[in-house]
């Protein structure tokens, strides 16, 4: 057996440094974080090479003192703590000096600092975590940070750096991050000396969307303010339209901290329910402020990631807040908006009648005029290829997509019941159907589920049950039929909770009861659509995310046909 050493101290700094400094972006996020801290509202990043040959930070905080800048490179020397009690009441980005040690450990490392009241600055430069040497030098008050040949003695970590473009968008999205949270600074980074990013400073997070994401978006993002049982949630939200496949531009922060949290990230989801389409997701930046003794910041070295005492509470009411800001806006995309999306895939085929009137398109009789519903500024004036419904609004005009408005509807209508039971309806006459012995299963499995979709189904042998009753909003023709198609829904979502089964059902009994493309519909159908979709919680998308009504204003109309 190997004898046990102890290591040295340029061993238990690398180390160290492992768990900090993990790429280019690493040293980036701890040195702005260290220029906040010190009061800085001008910040300046430059990288060479993505970061890996080169980093230059410089700030016009405070500075530092000879004496301050030579401990702030000792392992464990901090400005912000004295004991382990001062943790719990860390308020700042980081403690000046934290993460310095680590990154000097790997790199060549110069800093140049000056506080206001003295004359001459400090020059001191660090390679491999061994002093090099100090001495006075003129510059302005402030700090600057070089940091060249990351990992230079490390090579086991340098190999495990990306291409050039790859470390330089995380180092672009910790700027980013920053920023978005920081409106009274003023950001740059430039890249081989090339500016990439300016951020001036503009008092207002709204103004830094704006500069970061462009016009566009910034003019489609909500205001949420929210305040309640002792969590303030304070930012902005995209409307449905502006979505993302991933959670990459989700930005949230905890006190003014940015944490990479999933149960934050759901929350924002989940406030969005139905108004996105599986797979996508919002824009977001919100700050969540919450009593310090709730979190806990310290469970990951870079503080990126926290802990809540209670995670369930804070993932509602993240929900909440989103979600009743959603609510209170028109969300009704206009044309323009839509041409900046993807074509959104096409609506599965129906087979279900609910109307078979012979009303022709475009020809009816009267205008409708919608009433007591979120909707009422439209009136209904025809239909189109029996698939859409044509209003007029007062700024112009919009197109209602029959199916996905009849399918919100009856998804609302059947989850206010489906606690309870849904409504069923008794078959005149049973009926018996075989099951494969897998159906069999996931039947069996799924009893009370069933039940409460509105099935009053028997066990009636080995793979055999007896149908007494289906959901009122199916035709009984289709019972055994309908029952296959649930039961294979339920195969596809094996191993999810109830919860989840329970809402996919939901949906998916909301969509095979709606009235499809090709179905007429009269003016009185047509108009009872339409005040029962704004009586909805959510009139603007289907449960699937797809819109239910689209825009058109007279400005673009006339545009159309050259009246600008």
């Amino acid at each position: 057996m190997s004898e046990i050493k102890v290591l040295s101290e340029e061993t238990i700094n690398q180390i160290a440094a492992g768990e900090v400094i993990e790429r280019p972006a690493s040293v980036v996020k701890e040195l702005v974080e260290n220029s906040l801290d010190a009061g800085a509202n001008e910040i300046d990043v430059e990288v060479e090479d993505g970061g890996k040959k080169k980093i230059k930070v410089k700030d016009n905080g405070k500075g530092m003192t000879r004496e301050e800048v030579r401990l702030a490179f000792k392992k464990h020397a901090t400005s912000k703590i004295e004991d382990i009690e001062d943790l719990n009441d860390l308020n700042s980005l980081g403690f000046r000096g934290e993460a310095l040690p680590s990154i000097a450990s790997v790199a060549k490392t110069t800093a140049l600092t000056k506080p206001e009241d003295q004359v001459e600055g400090t020059r001191i430069v660090i390679h491999g975590g061994e002093l090099i040497e100090v001495e006075e030098e003129g510059c302005a008050t402030g700090t600057s940070i070089v940091v060249e040949e990351l990992f230079y003695n490390t090579p086991a970590r340098k190999k495990y750096l990306k291409k050039t473009n790859t470390e330089l968008a995380h180092v672009s999205e910790v700027i980013t991050r920053n920023a978005i949270t920081n409106p009274e600074v003023q950001f740059s980074l430039k890249h081989e000396g090339r500016e990439l990013t300016f951020v001036p400073k503009s008092g207002s997070m709204l103004e830094n969307i704006k500069a970061i994401y462009g016009k566009e978006i910034a003019k489609k993002m909500v205001e949420v303010e929210y305040d309640e049982d002792g969590l303030v949630v304070e930012g902005y939200v995209s409307r449905p339209e502006i979505n993302r496949s991933n959670r990459r531009h989700m930005f949230t922060y905890v006190n003014s901290r940015y944490v990479n949290n999933n149960i934050l990230k759901r929350g924002v989801v989940d406030g969005y329910s139905t108004l996105l389409k599986k797979g996508r997701y919002p824009l977001a930046f919100l700050n969540i402020e919450i009593e310090q003794e709730k979190i806990d910041v310290n469970v990951h070295p870079t503080k990126t990631k926290i802990r809540f005492l209670e995670d369930e509470k804070v993932q509602e009411k993240i929900a909440e807040a989103v979600k009743s800001t959603l609510l209170e806006e028109d969300l009704v995309p206009s044309i323009s908006e839509k041409k900046e999306k993807s074509k959104v895939e096409k609506s599965k085929k129906e087979e279900d009648k609910i109307d078979t009137s012979k009303q022709s398109r475009l020809e009816m009789d009267e205008e409708t005029e919608v009433q007591e519903s979120k909707l009422s500024h439209m009136t209904v004036i025809g239909t189109i290829k029996d698939t859409y419904v044509v209003v007029e609004t007062p700024s112009g005009m919009a197109v209602v997509d029959q199916h996905a408005a009849h399918e919100r509807i009856n998804y609302e209508d059947l989850k206010d019941k489906v606690d309870d039971k849904i409504d069923s309806q008794k078959l005149v006459s049973p009926k018996t159907i075989e099951l494969q012995p897998k159906e069999a299963a996931v039947l069996r499995a799924n009893e009370e589920l069933m039940d409460k979709l509105g099935f009053d189904l028997d066990h009636f042998g080995k793979t055999t049950f007896r149908i007494r009753g289906v959901p009122v909003i199916f035709d009984e023709i289709q019972e055994k039929e309908i029952l296959h198609s649930v039961l294979d829904e339920l195969m596809d979502k094996k191993g999810t909770s109830l919860e989840e089964r329970r809402e996919e059902m939901v949906k998916y009994m909301a969509c095979h009861s709606s009235v499809t493309s090709g179905d007429k519909l009269s003016p009185t159908k047509a108009k009872d659509l339409l005040e029962d979709l704004g009586r909805t919680e959510n009139p603007f998308t289907c449960p699937h995310g797809r819109p239910t009504v689209v825009s058109f204003t007279e400005k673009e109309i006339k545009k159309w046909f050259k009246r600008t």
